[in-house]
């Protein structure tokens, strides 16, 4: 990267010698640089200096140990004279210089847990890669001071120092010209406030199990915040060794990412301390520096020769065991997998009391939620433990994906992810039977895709704060599964190297996956990196499986491809044609004309042969080619098939396309084909494995809704099919795309509507009936079923998708919801109902019921005497529903009067729940939670809104929105918008709000008596 290096138009405030210690600079002022200059070493980037006589020095700089320090002496001081300073530059570019290279931190830090506060000494070791005259690094909202460099012959001070807001830059210019490969070292004091926002160095309060209150500090520094904590040279690629030291007062322990070497005891003052010396760190990314300060206990246990523990508040570690077992298999599974042996000496899981993210990879002390990894072995459901083992199987992958071998910057992150949780929770808890639940999340992606709401998984952006533009479903979910089909493609393509026995960590993918970890480890890649190590070659050097080509054509365009696929037979044989098209939503199309898909990809095409000419359908065959990314959208790729359809003797046969749904993609079926499945689908509808129907289904019901079908009544009368279907997957899917068609019908026309409700009851009788309301099973899998995807976890998800349905089918659903909710209220309810049932029987019961006072009354009620936090989230869910104005600030008036009651919930949680329910009235009552919103906006609304929470920006704006199309309060409501966001810039006041319900799919032919859908459910229904 090229330096740009240029003359400022900024503000620059220059400080003269005669300054004071310490300078106290206004960050709220419009000026986002200033400069200290003529010798003055201290620096304050938005923070007052705090106490730094807590140190006590022994060492001279220069000859420091660089294994372990223990500081205890002052960083000398130099006489303050006049020293002649160059022409002021400005470096304007996001991204740091590439003129220093750090390769050593050693942070000596004193944490107090009681004034929130923190101080401490640095130092760096550098190496000078281009001749320079300054140097330049990150510091956010932290007091710095005593700023030098030394090295064996010299010790040197800047002549001046800025500091850049925007970038959070602080350049040291100095007089000497620090000449290329000649090393220093960096030296420095700094003190900082931990802050409430969950990133940097941050400061908790939790209760503990007796009501009292207790505090604790912890790091979060992805993406770009270790600068909060620390001064540092902030960005990915610029990988170092860490020793850390943590002073921490009597009563606290502290933990970093290593072990500890050594405690010593401190009398300070009065105050009694301890000093933890930990080791030396491995080389890796500033982002993955962890430490913490707490009163937490801890269980322990090893593997090989690394110390594993959990570390916990004490009324809750008791429900970690679980948790400590499962970490230790998973270490195991992925050292067998990588084939690298997990690299440092110990592995610390901790749970962080409301910690904002579900956790956070860490190099060997990673963070958690606290309830993400709480399971106990005698009360918890099978479904909690699935969330502990996927959440706690991602964040250990990380130790190598993402830790061990990282990416080169922030447009790259999707290379830190995986999808190995998956892959782990089969091996580790194969009773869980998760085999192919990432199709979930696959359909889930796709149906965001084609309605144009994710970006393309690789998105640069130079800001350092790239974190806060991440398209989350993009790089996590889309990422995933592109990765998937490269899996499956590499595999498939080599599949004469392998046998029904290899193992997962001996086929292709995952050799390569050795190769590229062991190649890279320690250091950091770009995606080519990454191709080329999974690609192989001929003999002339060419690639044999285009992954270059593939995985750039997916990762780098938004939007999905649908590959159209056509029979055509004649006298002597039958060829299919392939053609591709970007998938666009038919509405989105019409809503946005500029949003038309003209993109095309490199497709790894995969296709299964059936036939019937044994009496019965039977796969025959798979193939795999790939469909070049070819400019003339119209060019067809033509494949002749080994078999034909035989009319003498009833021979037909049906191609599958997107064998196993691996591939990111759609298919579209001509009207022949879906005519031969769905009658092999109603005699043997196990011809084709759940996951195979599940991806012909939704790619017809697609067709059906997107207005691609050659004849609808085709696919109409296909899903007959469903009535037999035992798989939750299948239904799943289905039921998904039954609540677009209920959405598309139900506005204005209740005649179609209840035809719609009345085919899809029919539909789902069968399997209604078997999936019940109470879950009676104990393990994963419903042994006796002999469906393999009929597990607990499935049978939740299929019942949320029930229950979904249930504003639409009251024979069903609503009836029984009101009928569990009146048993609950007149407390003679005794069934044990999961809380996700719960969640729908308060909705439905709020919803639908005779609501009065006392039901409200019963609620708030309850919120005071239930235990247990789920079913607070239950109840908090059915406030949501109440519609009537009066008891809706009934309800206010109690959060408004009883203020310092939380319902023994985390604070955190409370607000954002109050925030969900918020969120859920704004429609019909946008002023009365604009003023609930503007009354209590210090008390903790302000503290969301700095922090970023989506939801309450989405309340302000949806409020803001709301207002201006009524004409009602509008200027009332748009000047506080104004105050609160005058500097922050948050709320983005162009966005179109929309209601729900007015936003979702709407063809033309909602109204159009010759719609096809409505005149077959008339003959039928």
């Amino acid at each position: 990267m090229e330096s740009d290096i240029s003359d400022s138009d900024d503000e620059v405030i220059d400080i003269e010698s005669d300054a004071l210690e310490v300078v106290d600079v206004d960050m709220d002022t419009e000026s986002d640089v200033f400069e200290l200059s003529n010798g003055e070493s201290n620096i304050v980037t938005g923070i007052p200096e705090m106490n730094t006589d807590i140190f006590d020095i022994e060492t001279s700089i220069p000859e420091m140990n660089t294994d372990i320090f223990d500081i205890e002496t002052g960083i000398p001081e130099f006489d303050k004279g006049d020293i002649e300073t160059e022409t002021d530059v400005v470096y304007s570019d996001t991204r740091l210089p590439e003129n220093v290279l750090p390769m050593a931190y050693r942070l000596d830090f004193y944490t107090s847990i009681e004034n929130s506060t923190f101080d401490g000494k640095e130092e760096i070791d550098i190496e000078i890669l281009k001749d320079t005259n300054s140097i330049i690094f990150h510091s956010e909202n932290l007091s710095l001071s005593n700023i030098t460099i030394s090295n064996e012959n010299e010790v040197l001070k800047p002549n001046s120092i800025r500091f850049t807001k925007e970038s959070n830059f602080v350049t040291l210019n100095f007089n000497e010209t620090l000449k290329s490969e000649t090393n220093y070292t960096l030296h420095m004091q700094y003190s900082g406030k931990l802050n409430s926002y969950n990133m940097g160095y941050f400061i908790k309060e939790y209760y503990n199990e007796d009501d009292s209150q207790s505090r604790m500090a912890a790091t979060q520094f992805e993406a770009a915040e270790a600068r909060r904590a620390f001064p540092c040279f902030d960005e990915p690629q610029l990988k170092a060794t860490f020793q850390l030291n943590m002073t921490v007062d009597d009563g606290y322990n502290a933990l970093s990412n290593m072990n500890v070497v050594e405690i010593k005891e401190i009398e300070n003052s009065n105050l009694k301390q301890k000093k933890y010396i930990f080791a030396n760190s491995v080389k890796m990314s500033t982002y993955l520096v962890a430490f913490m300060v707490s009163k937490f206990q801890s269980i322990s246990d090893k593997y090989n020769d690394v110390d594993v523990s959990i570390y916990f508040t004490p009324d809750l570690i008791k429900d970690t065991k679980y948790s400590l077992k499962l970490a230790i298999k998973l270490l195991k599974f992925y050292e067998d997998l990588f084939k690298i042996p997990y690299p440092l000496p110990k592995l610390d899981l901790v749970g962080i009391p409301d910690f904002w993210v579900g956790g956070m990879e860490n190099w060997g002390l990673i963070n958690f939620r606290s309830e993400s990894i709480l399971w106990n072995e005698e009360t918890g459901t099978v479904i909690d433990k699935y969330g502990v083992v996927t959440l706690i199987a991602h964040e250990i992958a990380h130790q190598w994906f993402g830790n061990l071998v990282t990416m080169k910057w922030w447009d790259n992150f999707w290379l830190n992810e995986d999808y190995m949780q998956n892959i782990a929770t089969n091996v580790v808890e194969p009773e869980l039977g998760i085999t192919n639940n990432w199709y979930y999340e696959y359909h889930f992606i796709f149906s965001n895709d084609i309605i144009d709401k994710i970006n393309s998984v690789y998105n640069y952006s130079p800001n350092p704060k790239y974190h806060e533009d991440w398209d989350i479903i993009s790089i996590y979910n889309k990422g995933e599964s592109i990765i998937r089909m490269m899996e499956f493609w590499l595999n498939k393509m080599n599949d004469n190297h392998s046998t029904s026995t290899t193992s997962i960590e001996d086929n292709y993918f995952y050799k390569r996956i050795h190769e590229y970890l062991d190649l890279y480890k320690y250091n950091n890649v770009d995606s080519q990196q990454l191709y080329e190590t999974l690609e192989s070659y001929d003999d002339n050097g060419q690639p044999l499986y285009h992954v270059s080509e593939i995985m750039e054509s997916f990762i780098k365009q938004k939007g999905i491809p649908i590959v159209m696929m056509e029979r055509i037979s004649n006298d002597h044989d039958q060829i299919i044609t392939l053609s591709q098209e970007q998938l666009v939503s038919i509405d989105i199309k019409q809503k946005n004309t500029m949003i038309q898909g003209n993109s095309t990809w490199f497709i790894p095409y995969s296709y299964s042969i059936y036939s019937n000419s044994t009496g019965k359908p039977e796969l025959l065959e798979s193939h795999y080619i790939t469909l070049e990314d070819n400019d003339d959208r119209k060019s067809k790729t033509t494949i002749s098939l080994p078999t034909k359809d035989d009319e003498a003797t009833n021979t037909k046969i049906f191609i599958k396309g997107n064998e196993d749904q691996k591939g990111y993609y759609l298919v579209q079926y001509d009207d022949e084909s879906i005519q031969v499945a769905c009658e092999w689908l109603k005699s043997d509808l196990n011809f084709m494995s759940y996951i195979n129907r599940a991806g012909f289904i939704s790619d017809i019901f697609n067709q059906l809704l997107e207005d691609r079908a050659e004849n609808p009544i085709t696919i109409l009368n296909c899903l007959d099919y469903l009535k037999n279907e035992k798989s939750t997957i299948v239904w799943i899917k289905v039921l998904e795309y039954f609540n677009v068609l209920i959405k598309r019908y139900k506005r204005n026309n209740m005649e179609k509507n209840e035809l719609i409700m009345k085919y899809i009851s029919d539909l789902i009788k069968n399997i209604f009936e078997d999936i019940g309301w109470v879950e009676k099973e104990k393990e994963g899998i419903e042994k006796k079923s002999g469906i393999e995807d009929n597990t607990i976890i499935n049978r939740k998800e299929l019942r949320l998708s029930l229950m979904d349905l249930g504003d639409h089918n009251e024979e069903n659903n609503r009836a029984k919801a009101l009928y569990y909710y009146n048993e609950i209220k007149n407390g003679t309810y005794s069934e044990n109902l999961e809380e996700y049932i719960l969640d729908y029987i308060f909705e439905t019961g709020i919803k639908y019921g005779d609501v009065d006072e006392s039901d409200i009354d019963f609620i708030l009620n309850k919120l005071d005497s239930e235990t247990s936090k789920f079913d607070k989230y239950s109840l908090m869910s059915g406030l949501k529903q109440v519609s009537d104005a009066s008891l809706r600030k009934k309800i206010l008036e109690k959060f408004s009067n009883d203020i310092e009651n939380d319902f023994n919930l985390d604070d955190d949680e409370y607000q954002d729940l109050k925030i969900e329910l918020l969120l859920n009235w704004a429609s019909e009552d946008y002023y009365l939670c604009f003023t609930f919103v503007r009354d209590h906006w210090d008390d903790y609304f302000k503290e969301k809104y700095l922090n970023d929470n989506d939801n309450l920006i989405n309340l302000i704006e949806k409020i803001y929105s709301k207002s201006k199309k009524e004409n009602e309060h509008f200027q009332e409501i748009a000047t506080w918008i104004n105050v609160i966001d005058k500097e922050e810039k948050k709320i983005n006041l162009e966005n179109e709000i929309i209601d729900k319900d007015h936003n979702d799919n709407n063809l033309e032919n909602e109204e159009n008596e010759n719609d096809p859908i409505i005149l077959w459910l008339k003959e039928h229904y």
